[in-house]
């Protein structure tokens, strides 16, 4: 006898099994579907869900503020079902229609953005237009930033999602925020991606600091330390950058415990050493301005991110202490280059010899072994006495060279500054080395002097009737 399980199944009967397996689940108003466009008509678009579901879309949703179809066939589109009654109908936000209080209901629990006008400002917040009802949106729920002025957003059509929605649309509240910071959160997660070290990225100043500038990249903030901004030298932010200024920034690290992103700006603007050749050359006088003081000399700026070093040993003594006033302020100077070292990005400096212009050659100053010369004692050492002769050349006066009695107290007979007469006896090490004696100065003098009075040019003697010249004169006619 047969049964009800054994009679065959009608062929219409296998298509609609066939056609339910297809479409799967059936769709609720609410839910969030992805979707392909098939087919685009003069005010909706058709998307097909599920793998057969035909939805329909209002176009003017997929335009752009100029009105430009934002999508092509055989897009993916991601939208939520408002009806499903008839036709399945799609939306990205909320319509305005005689359903409005059921739909913004709908929105409220699903999500769904929707869209407001503002329209007033009150206490506390704004007045929203919906779908023909009033809503409130709280000032620190209109942006994610401070709002400067509450009447900035005034008249504005602005998408909101519903935060509180009942008693049929009397207790209604917007958030503009929420959705900022969804889409803030979408766009960090794309940005984050393209953030990887050598990565140059357009970026935003958010903030300044005296460590240095926060930079928005899209919803991920990375720093620029201030020793990152510039290859000159920075001593406060807000003199080179202002918040809401746009920048291209270099992915510097990315510490992979805190998340903190490290940026560049001057790695963007070159090496400034190639610049030097071309710029600088020895004996050549510059203005810089001071940027540190050190215990042995200062550092003066050249050229961005170049730095030259006035070693202490160039200062005279008597300036040394206007030179420490003046790094303390960073004020600019003038001075002269000695050596240059592009291998090991070096410049060295002197003090630029009085009356000289920035932008002129000094002329070279050759000392020779045996040039009797003039300097200024530097400093004393129980070994000898240090003399400056000029920018860049300090020799030593050994003591058995200083031409005075034994036991003398150089310290108190030549204080710092005082004038030297001496004669170069050795130059070593390429100039670096000199060798100096007062003792040979002194018989030079006194060489010179003799040699001038037996010429018979020194002045007559007072008292006496002929001179010591006249009488050897005398004697070789004799």
């Amino acid at each position: 006898m047969s049964t009800e399980q054994d009679r065959p199944v009608p062929a219409e009967d296998f298509a609609t099994l066939l056609a339910r397996e297809q479409t799967g689940p059936a769709l609720q108003e609410g839910q969030v579907v992805k979707g392909r466009v098939i087919q685009i008509g003069e005010d909706v678009v058709f998307v097909e869900v599920q793998g057969s579901v035909e939805a329909v879309m209002a176009r003017a949703e997929l335009d752009d503020e100029q009105g430009n179809l934002q999508v092509s066939i055989g897009d993916e589109v991601e939208a939520t079902v408002i009806a499903t009654e008839n036709e399945v109908r799609l939306s990205r936000k909320l319509l305005k229609g005689i359903q409005a209080r059921e739909q913004l209901g709908m929105a409220a629990a699903n999500g769904l953005p929707v869209e407001g006008k503002v329209t007033a400002v009150v206490k506390g917040g704004y007045e929203v237009m919906v779908a023909g009802l009033r809503a409130f949106c709280p000032f620190s729920q209109i942006d994610v930033r401070r709002v400067e002025s509450a009447d900035a957003f005034l008249n504005q059509v602005l998408e909101f999602r519903i935060a509180r929605y009942s008693e049929n649309g009397r207790n209604f509240v917007v958030s503009r925020r929420q959705l900022l910071e969804e889409q803030a959160t979408k766009a960090a997660e794309e940005v984050r991606k393209k953030i990887v070290p050598g990565a140059v990225l357009p970026g935003t100043v958010t903030s300044l600091t005296d460590f240095g500038a926060f930079v928005d990249l899209g919803g991920v903030q990375g720093l620029v330390h201030i020793s990152e901004i510039s290859h000159s030298r920075v001593v406060k932010t807000a003199e080179v950058l202002r918040v809401g200024e746009a920048v291209s920034v270099k992915v510097l690290k990315i510490d992979e415990k805190t998340g903190k992103i490290a940026l560049s700006m001057k790695a963007l603007a070159g090496d400034p050493w190639t610049a030097v050749a071309g710029q600088l050359r020895e004996r050549q006088i510059v203005r810089g301005r001071i940027v540190r003081a050190m215990d042995f000399g200062v550092f003066v700026e050249l050229l961005p991110g170049v730095d030259g070093l006035l070693h202490s040993s160039e200062i005279p003594r008597n300036q040394q202490g206007r030179v420490k006033e003046a790094a303390t302020a960073q004020e600019e100077m003038t001075v002269m280059i000695l050596a240059i070292d592009l291998d090991k990005r070096r410049v060295s400096l002197a003090l630029a010899p009085e009356g000289a212009t920035p932008g002129e050659q000094a002329e070279e100053s050759l000392l020779a072994v045996g040039a009797a010369v003039n300097g200024t004692v530097e400093g004393v050492e129980p070994f000898g006495v240090f003399v400056r002769l000029g920018p860049g050349q300090t020799g030593l006066i050994p003591n058995a060279e200083m031409g005075t009695p034994r036991g003398t107290d150089h310290r108190k007979e030549f204080p710092p500054g005082a004038e030297v007469k001496v004669v170069v006896t050795a130059i070593e090490d390429g100039g670096k080395r000199i060798r100096l004696s007062r003792a040979k100065a002194r018989e030079h003098e006194e060489r010179a002097d003799t040699q001038t009075y037996l010429q018979g040019s020194a002045p007559k003697g007072r008292g006496f009737g002929v001179t010591l010249g006249d009488l050897l004169k005398q004697s070789r006619k004799n």
